[in-house]
């Protein structure tokens, strides 16, 4: 019985195919515009948790809250005595300039820090060194692998032993910085921006404050248990005590609250087009049952019961959304195949995706086909007949 309808739904289908063509493209476009946006969610998530392991997660950001005015370098400087799980302790200061090299000129982000800043933020090295706590008179910068790149030219590239020059300074490049991935714990992109000390900060800077503090601790710490003495230590010492706390794994656990919503809200823009490939399937029905009248009348007249009319039709709708739906997994994958390469991120498929994607389609053939194919199964024989 089952597989009797399952041939003449095929039949029916196949004498249509242009109408069943239109129908299966809606339900195409709509199960791929699902299946590829619950990937894209998948992909920007898991792209978030990929820049904070290159980073780490047993990092601490201190903000000066409010109007309190900057951060005691004294105070700064107990911190890893006092509080043992700290590892390294980098202050920085953030402001902007014009930096010129041999004709070229960039607007930069300038930072002002320490030599414990590297170690602390892992960054990477392609020439030369870092700042160390002995270069903290000499005009000496580090760039970041964008901005030295920009402050290039053909005959006159940024290396080790260039000169820049900022307002009446000039500075001597002692290291270039490997390109790095954006990290929301970062306040700057590192690629461009120029690193300086933070006494040659306070030349070239008009505010040079130290308001903004990366702590990494060790491995094994607890970073809320951490936070304690940190906050007893310092927000007595600012002047309005106010103190900004924020873990790695703080911001880790809001993006991903953030990210779970971005991928509901593109599943339901992705819905809404499936919603919309289902009406193009019942329209579709319902034009076939007008067309097949007499068929049906026929049916009818020589027994066919009302519930095999009706299995008949539904199992056409099913059949038309079910193979949409697997066409578009295919095309919702090979969309988000395309959406990380063109974005340069790591594909991976959302486990959720495709049989998702599958049983959504299905839901809609069912719940589109069943009113087309009760309106056929109650056709009046008689009437059905006379239609042509």
């Amino acid at each position: 019985m089952f597989g009797r309808v399952i041939r003449e739904a095929l039949a029916g289908l196949l004498a249509a195919r242009q109408r069943a063509v239109l129908a299966l493209l809606g339900i195409v476009v709509g199960a791929g515009a699902v299946i590829a946006m619950l990937n894209v969610g998948a992909i920007a998530r898991n792209e978030t948790v990929r820049q904070f392991r290159e980073m780490g997660t047993d990092i601490l950001m201190l903000r000066t809250g409010g109007f309190s005015g900057a951060f005691n370098p004294a105070d700064l400087e107990a911190l890893p005595a006092l509080v043992p799980a700290i590892e390294d302790v980098a202050p920085f200061a953030i402001g902007g300039g014009v930096v010129g090299h041999e004709g070229m000129t960039q607007t930069v982000s300038t930072l002002g820090t320490t030599g414990s800043f590297a170690r602390a933020a892992r960054l990477p090295l392609a020439q030369g060194r870092f700042l160390t706590e002995h270069d903290r008179y000499e005009l000496f910068a580090v760039l970041g692998a964008r901005l030295a790149a920009d402050l290039s030219s053909p005959f006159a590239p940024v290396r080790i032993g260039s000169q820049l020059r900022m307002g009446r300074y000039v500075f001597t490049v002692v290291g270039i910085l490997a390109p790095v991935l954006p990290s929301p714990m970062m306040p700057v992109d590192v690629d461009g921006t120029l690193f300086v000390s933070i006494p040659n900060a306070r030349r070239v800077m008009p505010d040079s404050g130290i308001s903004t503090v990366m702590v990494r601790l060790r491995p094994d710490a607890d970073p809320e248990a951490a936070t304690i003495p940190i906050r007893r230590h310092l927000e007595p010492r600012l002047r309005d005590g106010g103190l900004n706390v924020q873990s790695a794994r703080q911001l880790i656990a809001g993006m991903a609250g953030q990210m779970r919503l971005f991928t509901v809200l593109l599943g339901a823009i992705g819905a809404i087009a499936l919603l919309l490939g289902g009406v193009g399937v019942m329209n579709i029905m319902i034009i076939s049952i007008a067309e097949r009248r007499r068929e049906i009348g026929i049916r009818l007249a020589i027994g066919a019961r009302r519930a095999e009319i009706r299995s008949l039709f539904l199992a056409e709708a099913v059949i038309l959304a079910l193979a949409g739906g697997l066409l578009g997994i295919a095309v919702g994958i090979a969309g988000a195949y395309g959406f990380a390469r063109v974005s340069g991120w790591e594909f991976i498929l959302s486990p959720a995706a495709a049989p998702l994607g599958a049983g959504v389609s299905a839901a809609v053939g069912i719940f589109f086909g069943f009113y087309p194919a009760v309106m056929a199964s109650r056709l009046d024989p008689i009437e059905a007949l006379r239609s042509e």
